[in-house]
């Protein structure tokens, strides 16, 4: 634990940021105009420099006797010494603006009213350079900082935060060369969280760890970049978000295990917007995506149905019936029941290709598919049928006028070829499963022997009468959704 610094001991900087406390204003340190970045804050020397057991001691009440509302607010300093919060709890706001952190900061189990941290430079050597395990305040803010992180934990690690208000993370620039850029497992955000800038980890967390945690509000992914070349870039299985998740103009880039953006068993209680820039696993095309057990309102924003199936059939590791059955709910509420009948043939086909082995099952699906659509078209079976009774009546003509067909003894010209009409009459009679109709009594096959057109025509009448059933019966089978399989 940091000691009290005697006032005697502090430097001009240090005293006149106790001043500035009890006036409840921001102690600038920068000239007007002047440009802050990185290359700056590195050159910037005694008369920038602040202590952070000073600031320590400020937020405990020691330095000042009547602290201002607003808080501790600082801009443009260099911090030395790592900043320990470490199980601190206060009342006071913490707001530090283009400071440099070279040892970073310490804040497990603290208690916060909230901390700001905007544009700051925040690195340290060996310890994750913003540890915030833990920490509970009422808003956190990361606008416009850049971490630089050689830790397996991440560079900014907020597991099992709770911040009860607001999470602001954009315009950042997170990196680990040995770590997640940013580890939230379990992190509980009272309302919206906010993402974007660059996000890079390494290794087989994802650049962005959000396993398990909860969002009451909204969390925006809009314009961020994340990659991972050695596992996922955004590994968030049982993510529970209470509103919206935008995923909206961001890229995500991984490579190794685990797929690109894993939303498995995550939650959203209102819309769920997908629409990346880029998507990318540099070793599987098919590792893009898992969403198995993600659930959403209505369909996904941003993106089409038919674009949703496609990179569920092409982008995802293995065969769920879960996400397309998601969508078929939510495209059904809209009542776009074509969309739905899409959705779950090409479900079908995505089990088929990835989930059967058996050589039986995959022919039967063949066959469903081309007849029946697998049940959501069994218009498709009248059509074959159709085609069935067409082919009878051509068959019919083309070997009755062969001498396949005579007129019968019912007529006065027995023996004589039939006309048209009583061939195409014998035609639809081929189809009719059983026994013949009205039209055999005046032609029908002829009786000499020698006439092997009638054979052919014979024969060719038993297997269209078999497809007929057959089609007749896929129809019905289809019709009552007796072949459909989800």
């Amino acid at each position: 634990m940091a000691t009290q610094v005697p006032a005697e001991g502090l430097t001009s900087v240090e005293q006149s940021l106790i001043e500035h406390v009890g006036r409840g204003e921001v102690l600038n340190l920068a000239a007007d105009d002047e440009d802050i970045d990185e290359a700056a804050m590195r050159s910037w020397g005694d008369s920038r420099a602040c202590r952070a057991s000073v600031i320590r001691d400020i937020l405990l009440g020691r330095l000042a006797a009547d602290i201002d509302p607003h808080g501790v607010r600082l801009r443009a300093a260099r911090i030395t010494g790592r900043l320990d919060l470490e199980n601190l709890t206060t009342d006071i706001w913490l707001e530090l603006e283009d400071c440099l952190l070279e040892e970073g900061v310490v804040a497990r189990d603290a208690r916060l009213p909230g901390l700001w941290l905007t544009g700051c430079q925040i690195e340290h050597p060996a310890d994750p350079p913003f540890d915030g395990t833990a920490l509970s305040c009422g808003m956190l803010g990361l606008t416009g900082a850049r971490v630089i992180g050689h830790t397996e934990a991440g560079a900014v690690e907020l597991l099992a935060a709770h911040v009860s208000g607001r999470l602001d993370c954009t315009e950042v620039k997170l990196c680990n060369d040995a770590g997640p850029a940013l580890d939230a497992n379990t992190l509980q955000v009272g309302k919206n969280m906010l993402l974007s800038g660059e996000f890079t980890g390494t290794g087989g967390e994802g650049a962005v760890c959000l396993l398990g945690a909860q969002i009451s509000g909204q969390l925006g992914f809009d314009g961020a970049q994340l990659r991972n070349d050695a596992g996922p870039a955004l590994d968030a299985q049982g993510l529970q978000v209470g509103l919206h998740l935008f995923l909206r103009g961001f890229t995500a880039i991984s490579g190794g295990e685990g797929a690109a953006v894993d939303l498995k068993g995550a939650q959203v209680g209102g819309t769920f917007q997908f629409a990346p820039t880029r998507l990318q696993h540099t070793d599987d095309p098919h590792r893009r995506l898992a969403v198995d057990g993600l659930t959403y309102a209505g369909v996904p924003g941003r993106i089409s149905a038919e674009g949703w199936r496609e990179l569920l059939r092409w982008g995802t590791p293995d065969y769920a019936a879960q996400p397309y059955q998601q969508l078929a709910a939510g495209l059904r509420a809209l009542g776009d029941d074509q969309q739905v009948r899409q959705t779950l043939m090409a479900q079908r086909d995505d089990q088929l290709a990835r989930a059967s082995t058996r050589r039986t099952e995959r022919y039967w699906g063949w066959m469903t598919k081309v007849t029946l659509g697998y049940g959501y078209q069994p218009w498709r079976a009248l059509w074959f049928l159709v085609a069935v009774v067409a082919l009878s009546c051509v068959l019919a003509v083309v070997l009755g006028a062969h001498g396949a067909l005579a007129q019968t003894s019912a007529t006065a010209t027995p023996g004589r070829s039939c006309t048209v009409v009583q061939q195409v009459s014998v035609g639809l009679d081929l189809n009719l499963p059983v026994g013949t109709s009205l039209a055999r009594q005046n032609c029908d096959l002829a009786a000499d022997s020698a006439s092997v057109t009638a054979g052919w025509l014979s024969a060719a009448g038993w297997v269209l009468r078999l497809l007929a059933w057959g089609f007749a019966a896929l129809f019905i089978a289809g019709f009552t959704s007796a072949v459909r399989k989800t």
